[in-house]
C-alpha cells in the first residue's frame, strides 16, 4: 500500500472499518455513510417492503436486526461494503458495493429505499451515484455492475440516467410473490480511473 492506496496487483481488501470514511460526500443534503446501530435500528423500524419484491410484509425484530448489523459492520463479509443513505441526517435507505474485486477491479452494487415516501425524489439516483464514486475513489474500481427485475421501471431510470448500459437479460430470473416468472436486467458502467 503507497499513500494509504491499496495496490492493484495485491490482495488487500482491508478490514470493513478501515476502509470506510465517517462521511463520505454530501449533495443535497444526500450522505452515505455507515450506519451507527441505533440508525440502523432505525431504519429497520420504519422499513416497508416493496411489495413488487414480496408479498410478505416485513416485520421488525430487534435480535434479527442486532444479527444483521454485526454481520454487516463485523467484518463477516469480506469484499463487501455497507452504508446507510441519508437525508438530512435521516436514514432513509441502504447502499452496498459488494464482490468488491481488488484483481479485476470490479464490484456490483445494491440499494434499498426505506418506504414509497423516499421514492421517485431523485435520493436513490443520487446514492448510487455518490456510492459510484466511493467505489472509484476508495476501491479503484473501473467497473460496477448493478441488476434489477424488468418491472422496476423506477430502477431502469436510474440505471439509465447514470449513463449504465444494460449488458445482459436473463430471463425468468426471478420468481414473483403473487406468481410466475421476471427478468434479470444485468447493468454495467464504467467509472474512471483513480488509483
Amino acid at each position: 500500500m503507497a499513500d494509504g492506496k491499496p495496490s492493484r496487483t495485491t490482495s488487500w481488501f482491508p478490514l470493513y472499518a478501515e476502509k470506510t470514511r465517517e462521511v463520505k460526500k454530501a449533495l443535497d443534503n444526500i450522505t452515505l455513510s455507515p450506519f451507527n446501530e441505533e440508525q440502523y435500528h432505525r431504519f429497520f423500524r420504519g422499513y416497508v417492503q416493496d411489495p413488487m419484491m414480496s408479498s410478505q410484509p416485513f416485520r421488525y425484530n430487534r435480535e434479527q436486526i442486532d444479527n444483521s448489523y454485526r454481520y454487516n459492520y463485523g467484518g463477516y463479509q469480506k469484499g463487501y461494503a455497507h452504508y446507510g443513505i441519508f437525508l438530512n441526517n435521516e436514514p432513509v435507505g441502504s447502499f452496498q458495493l459488494k464482490r468488491i474485486d481488488p484483481e479485476k477491479q470490479t464490484c456490483e452494487f445494491g440499494i434499498i429505499l426505506q418506504c414509497d415516501r423516499y421514492k421517485n425524489r431523485g435520493i436513490g439516483t443520487e446514492a448510487v451515484r455518490i456510492g459510484m464514486e466511493i467505489a472509484r475513489t476508495d476501491f479503484c474500481v473501473k467497473t460496477i455492475y448493478g441488476d434489477t427485475m424488468g418491472r422496476n421501471i423506477r430502477m431502469k431510470r436510474v440505471f439509465e440516467k447514470l449513463g449504465f448500459e444494460l449488458t445482459e437479460t436473463v430471463h425468468n430470473a426471478y420468481q414473483l410473490p403473487e406468481g410466475g416468472y421476471e427478468d434479470r436486467l444485468i447493468w454495467k458502467k464504467q467509472l474512471e480511473e483513480n488509483c
